[in-house]
């Protein structure tokens, strides 16, 4: 209940501050779902461990809104919206949405969602620059050697070239993990990030650009 009394205030707030559509058109793993869903999930228990543990607590805090005939002092629904709104702002959540929206990523959207119109444009973008590829000559990975080149799709041009440039640095090597070896080595013989996927295991390629982001600060703090 709780839960719904939130969403009610918070679904038109995140309109204004981040989401252009409806929550429903977007991803449960979508980072605005994200923090809504644990935004609400920690107020709810709260709520319900108020109730449980400290109801006289719980009765004093509502009598402190209510006047001698026990009527509300305050609008109970101006009062949840402007608690909604502030938490928001503290958070920072509109400086987020900008930075989220910055950097879309497959399970961002509903995909099953009809005529999710936010979904086909991130597909169409996608399948796009898949389909405008460049060949990039790097050098050499570890002790192996690749002289051969490999396909990169445009958007992740720089993350690969920034990430495999002096790949051998001792520090950049020795910070990540086997797994990260296994997806550079990958991406060396020329593997996209679907194949990558498939074979390490992650959920969808765009866990394999993220990743390649994340690959490339890590190279940028050794270098």
């Amino acid at each position: 209940m709780q839960k719904k009394l939130i969403d009610e205030h918070w679904e038109p707030l995140s309109r204004e501050m981040g989401l252009k559509s409806h929550s429903n058109y977007y991803g449960k793993d979508h980072p605005l779902i994200a923090i809504r869903d644990n935004v609400q999930n920690f107020v709810a228990s709260g709520v319900y461990k108020l109730l449980d543990e400290q109801p006289e607590k719980a009765a004093a805090i509502i009598e402190g809104f209510l006047d001698n005939e026990g009527n509300f002092t305050v609008d109970p629904d101006k009062m949840l919206h402007k608690a909604v709104e502030t938490t928001m702002q503290v958070m920072e959540y509109e400086e987020i949405a900008k930075v989220v929206k910055g950097t879309p990523a497959y399970e961002d959207f509903n995909h099953d969602k009809y005529n999710n119109h936010r979904a086909e444009d991130f597909d169409r973008k996608w399948n796009h620059t898949r389909a405008k590829m460049k060949t990039v000559l790097m050098g050499d990975l570890e002790d192996e050697e690749n002289d051969e080149p490999f396909e990169v799709a445009d958007n992740s041009v720089d993350v690969a070239n920034e990430v495999f440039t002096n790949i051998k640095q001792d520090g950049f090597w020795a910070a990540i993990s086997e797994n990260d070896k296994k997806l550079l080595r990958l991406r060396m013989k020329g593997k996209n990030q679907t194949e990558i996927a498939e074979e390490l295991g992650y959920k969808t390629h765009s866990a394999v650009t993220k990743r390649l982001q994340k690959l490339k600060e890590i190279f940028e703090d050794c270098a």
